[in-house]
């Protein structure tokens, strides 16, 4: 089925493939989004950063998060909720992120920032967002609309780079992003829907998937924040249960649970996402531990960066994820793009506010 491209067509209504088929561009063009109006010298000294965001406006933040690791020098925090943590101050900055302007907990966060005297900078595409960052005299970062915020994930993580740079906090990492951009078009090559399923490796974890429920485990602070976006990739594209953990936390509580109830476990999938820079102890506690799942789910895969470099191999395994959770969608006979049941919380959310 998988290869069946009049079929997949069919099914890819709004054309999910066809963005994620231009990552690679997408990558280049926020490299040239313009990072707002403002004056590195007019803002104090950055003493922590943080970034608010909900779904897919939050993969940015995570995304920097994993990439940056331990070249940040100072503390770094995605926030998703209403509030934001009460360290939070002038010396503070905040990212507040919101692809289509409208999440309430974002507009809540945005005027809490505001309120601790944080030095606030918008990224958005439009909505309540984009008017309130006006009104305010707050930086906005302009993104390209009519994505599902989801596959934005090149334009809510580059400009957020470049801003951090011009503020000093990080090195100029542009020319990084544009090395790694033809490894990202060879993957997107290999992973296309034109590629057969016995050489195509997201086609060939989807069919891995089929009928589980996968449980993605990364290396704490590296590969932990892929996990959490594949977790959330199959769930809002596949529409398929999924749960992510990470080494080495799981070894000292989840691993117990492996026990009951064992007549299910059949059904459940366990993928270990690993990097050939994890701490030497974490690969070998990725190693014993798969051989202990296997043996109670009855399979196991791996799933290893590919890459000379730490961000071609993060784009890699985040490209792998996002295109094996669309052809897990058309396994499961589902649009990976419509997402009605989240459009109506959001509406019963809205009428219950409205009385």
């Amino acid at each position: 089925m998988l290869d069946d491209l009049q079929l997949i067509r069919k099914q890819d209504r709004d054309g999910m493939l066809a963005i994620l088929n231009r990552f690679d561009k997408q990558l280049e063009e926020a490299l040239e989004i313009e990072l707002g109006v403002f004056s590195a010298e007019n803002i104090p000294p950055v003493e922590n950063v943080l970034v608010c965001g909900l779904g897919g406006s939050a993969s940015g933040g995570d995304f920097l998060q994993a990439y940056l690791g331990n070249s940040l020098k100072i503390p770094f925090l995605v926030n998703r909720g209403y509030s934001i943590p009460s360290f939070a101050s002038p010396s503070t900055l905040v990212f507040v992120c919101s692809y289509s302007g409208n999440t309430e907990e974002i507009i809540s966060a945005f005027q809490e920032s505001r309120e601790a005297g944080c030095q606030v900078i918008c990224s958005t595409s439009g909505g309540q967002l984009k008017e309130l960052a006006s009104q305010n005299g707050c930086p906005c970062i302009q993104l390209p609309e009519g994505y599902p915020p989801r596959t934005a994930l090149g334009y809510s993580s580059i400009p957020l780079l470049g801003v951090l740079s011009r503020l000093g906090v990080i090195s100029d990492r542009s020319e990084e992003v544009r090395l790694a951009i033809p490894w990202v078009r060879s993957c997107i090559d290999r992973y296309s829907e034109h590629i057969p399923s016995q050489d195509n490796p997201a086609k060939n974890l989807a069919l891995q998937a089929y009928r589980k429920i996968p449980i993605f485990y990364g290396s704490q602070s590296r590969l932990e924040m892929v996990a959490i976006r594949w977790r959330t990739q199959f769930s809002e594209n596949a529409k398929q249960l999924a749960y992510s953990g990470v080494l080495s936390e799981m070894n000292h509580n989840e691993i117990a649970g492996w026990r009951h109830p064992a007549a299910h476990f059949q059904h459940l999938l366990p993928v270990f996402l690993r990097d050939c820079d994890d701490h030497p102890r974490i690969q070998l506690r990725a190693e014993i531990t798969a051989k202990m799942l296997k043996k109670e789910s009855g399979a196991c895969f791996e799933c290893w960066s590919e890459g000379e470099s730490w961000l071609q191999r993060l784009l890699a395994l985040m490209l792998l994820g996002d295109y094996a959770s669309i052809y897990l969608a058309f396994l499961n006979q589902e649009d990976p793009t419509t997402v009605e049941v989240i459009e109506s919380l959001k509406l019963r959310l809205k009428d219950h506010i409205s009385g």
